[in-house]
């Protein structure tokens, strides 16, 4: 099956199976949640066979990134150990405003993604998703004579702050609600958010598989970043709409490269 850059229509299910065994470097999936009256969003996946499929497709250096709710990111967990994943850390998204809560509830403002690798993974490109500074003053230090911090290099040798820091695991990102980046669908995430997991988890040539891809945010953010993908939706709408979203980015990059 010719699955390498392209939009795959059809459940994961019957789609997967088709795509050969250790070939994706990185999943970024964000599944049904089971709790809005959208159609796609009825039923959430079986767990225990979808951890096992993706660990086939996974290279034993494959890592994953499920955006989800609790409590049934327990299930998640859980089926995911069984199939030889190890968890890693959350990331959680917080936005700008509150979805669905009751009377006694509080506002919900977040949502949560876990993360989980195989166990030969070695790609943690912290590095690539440094943030910007929030807190004052400058840390340019110049480094005394005795110091043995390696970091700073020879004697006498100055650290520059360059204002930015360490990617934390919150990440405070606007949804995309009346965007000019939404195509509509209720639950698309913003590339903001996706990009970063995509540079983190995975290199330039990398696979990405994401086998709930709807609008394709995943496959954008890959495409964006020299990553292959393969996106995997049963909705032959957003699956259109996924491949419309794709064709114009790569429309864009040849009129840059012709400029």
């Amino acid at each position: 099956m010719d699955y390498r850059n392209r939009v795959l229509e059809g459940r994961w299910e019957e789609v997967c199976p088709g795509i050969p065994d250790c070939q994706v470097d990185l999943i970024i999936t964000d599944p049904p949640y089971g709790v809005t009256p959208a159609l796609w969003d009825k039923k959430r996946p079986e767990w225990n066979p979808f951890m096992k499929e993706m660990a086939r497709l996974a290279k034993p250096t494959g890592q994953m990134w499920i955006f989800g709710r609790m409590p049934w990111l327990v299930d998640v967990y859980l089926s995911a150990v069984q199939h030889g994943w190890i968890f890693v850390q959350e990331r959680v998204w917080e936005k700008q405003n509150a979805g669905g809560c009751t009377v006694n509830e509080l506002r919900k403002v977040h949502e949560n993604i876990w993360h989980f690798k195989r166990k030969g993974a070695r790609t943690f490109n912290v590095d690539a998703i440094r943030e910007p500074k929030t807190s004052q003053g400058d840390k340019s230090v110049r480094r005394r004579r005795a110091c043995t911090t390696q970091f700073l290099g020879t004697n006498n040798s100055c650290y520059v702050d360059d204002g930015m820091r360490k990617a934390k695991s919150v990440i405070h990102c606007n949804n995309l609600h009346m965007s000019s980046e939404s195509l509509g669908h209720s639950t698309q995430k913003p590339l903001a958010v996706v990009e970063p997991l995509v540079l983190y988890s995975s290199n330039k040539g990398d696979l990405v598989l994401d086998p709930f891809c709807g609008t394709g945010t995943t496959l954008v953010a890959s495409a964006n970043n020299g990553r292959e993908y393969v996106g995997v939706e049963q909705d032959a709408g957003w699956a259109g709409k996924s491949e419309v979203r794709l064709a114009e980015l790569e429309q864009g990059k040849r009129g840059l490269f012709d400029e």
